[in-house]
């Protein structure tokens, strides 16, 4: 488990979230008190909890969490097409842009979240891109009647020194998970990795990221845990969190109220089908390739070391894995859809 992490102290004045209404149930009716609003990223491999680990930290740490934003790193990419962001004209591009995204349309079918371009642009006071970030995940807190927002986009481990420059103050939570069971789950998904092989050296590199960021992350604003250790005993990993996000319990009710309600939340037993489902050989495969990174987090391995297979078997396995993904109708619906998405974005620019 890991240790408690207190936030180093900052300026940003203390505030209560209020009490959500009945049209949100999937948000507690608990009075949730932060003394700070820094934006939260909870970093993880994909498929590794964080749906589940964010779901929570709504409902009871009252942190505003949509679906996965997935388009802060490609609209960056792209600043350059917007010009001057002190230019209201400009600013009104980028928001409208934004506004197409996916995530508003998830969130809405999630939530029943909706905003406008006006409402994200007259909520802009820093004329910068992470000024109008803010401001477009704000208009979900203020939504959800909280005061802090937080996102959960597992490609973000990709970019994460890019994303500690445009968000330098907020607190980052990585959620690891078993390497073996991420395999299972990907191979279920239109992403993800379709073979042992390309699963083992995918996650590997995923842990590899996380754990350089760390070492360069200022330790209050860091924090990890495993999500086989929350799925069974929650409770204790939801007291370094109120202590890590700098939450108001010192009576210690906020972590009572967690305890006697969120037995219904989680399904203990949910880890380690790695153990029936995969066969020895995809086991020895994977530990093989992932075993320093394996034995870091605590979880056993049937290998000594690391030892990642170059050359033509590489070649091998990653034509497999593109194939299997080929072959698969959701692969295509999601890529089709994010083609729709760049032709939209190109015919509102011409």
């Amino acid at each position: 488990m890991p240790d408690v992490l207190r936030p180093a102290a900052d300026t940003t004045m203390t505030t209560t979230a209020t009490k959500p209404t009945a049209t949100h149930p999937d948000v507690s009716d608990f009075e949730v008190r932060h003394r700070s609003t820094t934006p939260v990223h909870v970093l993880g491999h994909a498929r590794s909890g964080t749906s589940v680990f964010v779901r929570l930290l709504r409902k009871y740490l009252h942190v505003a969490f949509g679906t996965e934003s997935q388009f802060i790193f490609r609209f960056q990419q792209r600043l350059a097409e917007y010009g001057d962001l002190h230019q209201e004209t400009n600013r009104r591009r980028l928001v409208e842009d934004i506004c197409r995204e996916r995530w508003f349309e998830r969130t809405h079918r999630r939530l029943g979240f909706e905003t406008t371009p006006d409402a994200i642009l007259a909520d802009v006071s820093d004329f910068t891109y992470a000024g109008v970030l803010d401001a477009t995940f704000r208009q979900l807190a203020g939504y959800l009647e909280m005061q802090r927002w937080g996102d959960k986009t597992p490609e973000y481990i990709n970019h994460l020194p890019d994303l500690y420059a445009l968000f330098p103050d907020a607190r980052y939570i990585h959620v690891a998970r078993d390497g073996r069971d991420v395999a299972l789950s990907a191979f279920e998904q239109p992403f993800g990795m379709k073979n042992i092989y390309c699963a083992a050296v995918d996650w590997t590199d995923a842990m590899q990221k996380v754990q350089a960021f760390r070492r360069r992350c200022p330790e209050s604003q860091f924090f990890e845990v495993r999500y086989e250790d929350f799925l069974t005993d929650p409770v204790p990993v939801f007291e370094q969190l109120i202590a890590f996000l700098d939450i108001d319990d010192t009576d210690g009710s906020l972590r009572q109220f967690i305890a006697d309600n969120i037995d219904g939340d989680l399904k203990r037993g949910n880890f380690e089908k790695w153990r029936t489902r995969l066969s020895p050989a995809e086991i020895r495969r994977f530990d093989r390739i992932a075993h320093d990174h394996l034995v870091h987090f605590g979880y056993e391995s049937t290998a000594n070391a690391s030892v990642v297979p170059g050359g033509l078997p590489a070649v091998w396995w990653n034509l497999d894995n593109k194939a299997r993904k080929l072959l698969r109708a959701d692969y295509w619906n999601d890529n089709l859809y994010k083609l729709r998405l760049r032709l939209t974005r190109s015919s509102h620019r011409k």
